[in-house]
């Protein structure tokens, strides 16, 4: 994992810029994964997203230890790079103190949920079971990661259809919805990542005994560092970190209303709005841009995305894409002046480049209609 995609770009600046990482060592947990021996010299493989979920758990936290994203097993950079867009867009929601809990796990869960359905058909072609997991999947009866259950009835093991079962991106996500916000000691890992067998038999009982002690000897686990230990700290399960709570009700009223609209937290525009500002003075423009053509896709018929996007382009010189924007978000209905001013000065530097470009193109001809 560290070879095949986190030291890969763009993930190795993201998370050296944007992440505090560690790691934690849970071979003595119950739920890991025991596959034998894996020799310090053996070679980096890539393989398909989500194998190997009870070896590897690759947690995205808030600051306050909120899990945002879990993803189980192996992951390829690329699709990585799109969970980590998530689990960012989810500390935001997270952090936003005007969003009640009842409204934040309500949007946890339908933003993993809809994520399924952003994923590229390559990403999920990368994210097909291993055989021996379908298998396990089969043998446990494990139905949440089964696609298509009459397709399994009288199946023979050793030749089970791949199409009956979810796709690993399938299953992390639809998981993951139903353990909203919790903080990272009360995650159910062991149940996250019981769609992976827990032993694959490498074949390690063939191998000659004088040549397996030389492999014990350089087994990989031996140095990696204790971490794991079985009496977990236990939470109130009411509890949640004073510092991101949502404002509470003033009465009975609101407190139906705030129900009612789970799904419509009230100020969320105000604060993608001012996480834009932030980017922007920070030097992080293709944030910044994520952040405004996120907020389109969300609501399209809202302007703000439209006058966020337009600004980032002005200021990067893009004054046609600007001004584009810009009159999309006056025809949604926007009469921010600065907004009017910005279109006619974007317009008039579009005018200005295209008069310079004829003066060039009409200096060119003249130059080579010289003898």
């Amino acid at each position: 994992m560290r070879a095949g995609s986190l030291s890969q770009e763009p993930i190795l600046s993201r998370l050296r810029n944007n992440y505090v990482c560690g790691y934690r060592n849970i071979a003595k947990a119950p739920y890991s994964g025991n596959s034998g021996i894996h020799p310090l010299s053996g070679p980096a493989v890539t393989t398909t997203n989500g194998a190997g979920p009870r070896n590897l758990q690759l947690f995205v936290l808030s600051a306050d230890g909120t899990v945002l994203h879990c993803m189980p097993g192996y992951w390829q950079a690329r699709d990585m790079a799109g969970e980590l867009d998530l689990a960012e867009r989810l500390n935001h929601i997270w952090t936003d103190r005007s969003i009640t809990p009842a409204q934040k796990e309500a949007l946890f869960a339908r933003e993993h949920l809809r994520h399924i359905n952003n994923h590229s058909s390559t990403m999920v072609a990368a994210s097909e079971l291993q055989g021996f997991d379908r298998v396990h999947i089969f043998k446990q009866n494990i139905q949440d990661a089964i696609k298509d259950p009459a397709s399994l009835a009288g199946a023979d093991p050793h030749h089970l259809p791949k199409e009956a079962f979810k796709s690993t991106d399938t299953i992390m996500h639809e998981r993951l919805s139903k353990q909203p916000f919790l903080p990272y000691e009360r995650f159910n890992v062991a149940q996250f990542v019981n769609y992976g067998s827990q032993h694959y038999d490498k074949g390690e009982h063939k191998i000659d005994p004088s040549a397996m002690a030389s492999i014990r000897a350089h087994n990989l686990r031996e140095v990696l560092h204790e971490t794991w230990t079985p009496e977990e700290k236990k939470l109130d399960p009411s509890a949640r970190p004073a510092a991101v709570k949502g404002a509470a009700p003033a009465n009975d009223k609101v407190a139906k209303k705030a129900k009612k609209n789970v799904d419509l937290p009230v100020n969320m525009d105000e604060t993608m709005t001012k996480t834009f500002w932030s980017y922007v003075e920070k030097g992080k423009y293709d944030k910044a841009e994520c952040l405004a053509s996120y907020k389109i896709s969300r609501d399209s018929r809202n302007p703000i995305g439209y006058q966020m996007r337009s600004v980032l382009k002005y200021d990067r010189g893009d004054y046609q894409g600007a001004a584009r924007d810009a009159y999309r978000a006056m025809q949604l209905g926007s009469k921010h002046p600065k907004l009017v001013w910005l279109y006619k000065n974007a317009m008039a530097r579009l005018k200005a480049q295209r008069q310079m470009s004829v003066a060039v193109d009409n200096n060119t001809a003249v130059l080579n209609n010289t003898p």
